[in-house]
């Protein structure tokens, strides 16, 4: 069987796995037994299976619109869930991105991710496919985001998905991974203890990777170039939570969020959740990384005094940074009697990615 039948065939079986599981769910339903959760995960997997209208261009050379499923590399409906999801033409794509979301995410969430996948494809332009990857345990709730686990375990994982991604792909396409938040641990993990080597890694508002990376050299192998977003007013990247920012690394490329040239109407973004904002600076450059067209990257150096300044030269980026690090410090003195190194951390990991919950999914937005 050729390569494109095989990728056919197991998005076929993807989409059968999900109407079976809707049909479970709905005789649990209309027999009064479902929970509310089961309830929830119904919605969720009904609206996984509505099909989306793609634009393709016929034998004539004309665009036509056509509806077809969903196309799932991956799909668990399961417990809090999860999923991968390929947008465009994975195998024909000449630049590939791979988002990874980070904390609160769940089977519920993932539409929104795949917005903002279908977001970052259309920002990088024709001849882009995205592949949106939620195939860890998405932390939920600050505790288990300030633990490591999820992204030792979900480092490996990704690492083995960007093999396939390679195996499937076209040789001279491009594979640039975009993570969020939470997920840019889970995207150096991928690198570190995975021995992923994209072309290109985007990381933006990022909480930190490890306490003693503090250049993307001390992770980052060539041929992979490191490229970072911080936004004014990202308190997650502020915090140093996991280690140092990346977008403070002197060897990294700092990306702008806002135009530096300005423009008739500029899209605003702050905080932690607006890098892919439509028509953004930070979205345009996040396109351009994909897309590979890096000599137009727009940069800045600001600082998170700069980015958070109060009156008579006072910072609540500081403040809360260096309340961040007590924090962190009490809570790895903590996590250390249990589990005093990195090692036995990923050999933890490791033991618990095989059981999986299988309890109700969880609300919320993800970041």
């Amino acid at each position: 069987m050729a390569e494109s039948d095989q990728l056919a065939e197991r998005f076929r079986a993807n989409h059968d796995l999900l109407v079976a599981a809707r049909d479970r769910l709905q005789a649990a339903v209309g027999a009064g037994s479902a929970s509310a959760e089961q309830e929830q995960r119904l919605a969720t997997v009904k609206e996984l299976l509505t099909p989306v209208t793609v634009s393709e261009v016929n034998a004539d050379g004309n665009v036509v619109e056509e509806q077809r499923p969903r196309q799932f590399l991956k799909v668990d409906p399961e417990g809090q869930g999860r999923a991968v999801e390929v947008l465009g033409d994975l195998q024909a794509a000449k630049n590939i991105a791979v988002l990874v979301p980070g904390m609160g995410n769940s089977l519920e969430t993932f539409r929104g991710q795949s917005d903002r996948g279908r977001l970052i494809k259309d920002e990088a332009g024709p001849g882009t496919a995205v592949v949106v990857w939620l195939d860890y345990d998405s932390p939920h709730g600050l505790l288990e985001a300030a633990s490591k686990e999820a992204a030792l375990e979900g480092g490996p994982q990704l690492a083995a998905s960007l093999n396939e991604i390679n195996q499937l792909k076209d040789e001279n396409a491009d594979v640039t991974v975009v993570a969020h938040s939470y997920g840019t641990d889970v995207a150096a993990q991928a690198v570190i203890e995975g021995g992923a080597r994209p072309r290109r890694l985007v990381m933006t508002g990022s909480p930190g990777i490890e306490t003693y990376i503090d250049e993307a050299s001390d992770f980052v192998l060539p041929p992979t170039r490191l490229y970072t977003e911080r936004a004014p007013g990202d308190y997650v990247s502020y915090s140093e939570w996991h280690g140092p920012d990346p977008a403070n690394f002197d060897d990294a490329i700092r990306m702008a969020t806002a135009d530096p040239r300005g423009g008739d109407d500029p899209v605003s973004v702050h905080w932690h959740n607006e890098y892919y904002r439509p028509n953004s600076e930070a979205l345009r450059n996040i396109g351009r990384v994909v897309r590979g067209d890096v000599d137009h990257i727009t940069t800045t150096k600001t600082g998170r005094e700069a980015e958070t300044k109060l009156v008579l030269g006072t910072s609540w980026g500081g403040v809360l940074n260096k309340a961040a690090h007590v924090a962190s410090s009490v809570y790895n003195g903590v996590v250390s009697l249990t589990k005093p190194s990195k090692e036995s951390a990923a050999a933890a990991a490791q033991q618990s990615a095989t059981p999986r919950s299988t309890g109700g999914a969880r609300e919320g937005r993800g970041l």
